[in-house]
């Protein structure tokens, strides 16, 4: 098959957040982010002024995020927000972008 190149897209990943809880244990929970793919030099850009500016170049969208009372949180500008205010969040964000970019499920 041919390698198509193309101009925009996104992709769909599972992110993995690891939380702390109680007995110095982490709990896992996933979800789907829906990534934009964006060339290096804009990758580097983004890179280069900071977390918050990454994550919002590339994320999307989502699918499996819900609230406390098990109802889907809708993808909005303010539920990114408040989403990416998590440093739990946003490393599992970063770490599954970059996992994205690498390869790193597809050596496992």
């Amino acid at each position: 098959m041919a390698f198509v190149l193309k101009k925009t897209a996104s992709y769909k990943w599972e992110v993995k957040v690891e939380i702390p809880v109680d007995g110095n244990r982490f709990e896992s929970q996933t979800f789907e982010a829906v990534f934009k793919k964006i060339s290096r030099s804009a990758f580097n850009a983004l890179v280069d002024k900071g977390d918050d500016a990454l994550v919002d170049g590339i994320l999307e969208g989502w699918d499996g995020i819900n609230d406390e009372a098990g109802k889907p949180v809708v993808f909005t500008e303010q539920n990114k927000k408040e989403l990416c205010d998590d440093p739990y969040v946003m490393k599992a964000l970063i770490q599954a972008y970059a996992d994205s970019v690498t390869g790193a499920l597809a050596k496992n």
